[in-house]
């Protein structure tokens, strides 16, 4: 059964605004890590919590910030599923796919977003990174093992953040201002919008919920994965 149990928001963020008044009284200044800090929860129709839900914010009347170079992220092939089952980046990222597994993977997106296939290689070799360099969702599959699926969310924003298993997704290091926050969930594909609240971000901001109109479909699990490919 999915947990419905609420997390305690005024706890985080009380801790927040204690740990920087303790800096204030040390050093005079404090980070703005936690005024710009915004929690999200995402819950289901039935107000079950749900894990996988990315949430991201795009600011309303200001410019976007410049693109940081950073690290490709990882999407590897392990106990015959992907990990991470969502991975949200920002146009002009690359992913890398290594394949841990005992087994040969082949790995397809047929997206429009992202077009792209890595063949069969040996295990222990990482093939070099996918850049994904257009917004959109991109599906990612094993064409030798049908079950086998994840999503690469490429957003224009820097601003993101995906729910954990208790729900909770934090947008850190928002500057203050008006944002358009969205919610979005593979179920909905490319098909339903995702949800969307437009917010003000300020040191008093109230924490974030999305409930979507849906039970999310379980992703299959890998021992049933394992079981199905004789692995």
């Amino acid at each position: 059964m999915p947990s419905t149990h609420l997390p305690s928001w005024l706890k985080l963020s009380k801790a927040g605004l204690l740990a920087c008044a303790l800096a204030t009284l040390g050093t005079g200044t404090c980070s703005r890590a936690w005024a710009a800090t915004v929690f999200g929860l995402a819950i289901d129709k039935n107000s079950a919590v749900m894990s996988d839900v990315v949430m991201y914010a795009t600011p309303i009347g200001a410019p976007m910030p410049t693109t940081a170079k950073t690290d490709a992220a990882i999407v590897a092939q392990s106990d015959m599923q992907f990990t991470p089952y969502v991975m949200p980046v920002r146009v002009g990222s690359q992913v890398k796919f290594p394949n841990y597994d005992k087994m040969e993977h082949h790995v397809k997106s047929f997206s429009p977003a992202k077009e792209f296939e890595i063949k069969t290689y040996e295990k222990g070799v990482t093939p070099p990174p996918v850049l994904f360099d257009k917004t959109g969702i991109v599906v990612v599959y094993c064409l030798l093992h049908n079950w086998m699926r994840a999503y690469v969310l490429v957003l224009e924003t820097p601003y993101f953040a995906k729910t954990d298993a208790s729900g909770v997704a934090k947008i850190e290091n928002l500057p203050d201002g008006q944002y358009e926050i969205k919610a979005w969930h593979p179920n909905m594909g490319s098909i339903k919008p995702p949800l969307a609240q437009t917010v003000t971000i300020n040191s008093q901001s109230a924490p974030l919920k999305f409930q979507f109109d849906f039970v999310p479909i379980p992703r299959k699990p890998a021992q049933v994965a394992k079981q199905h490919a004789g692995y």
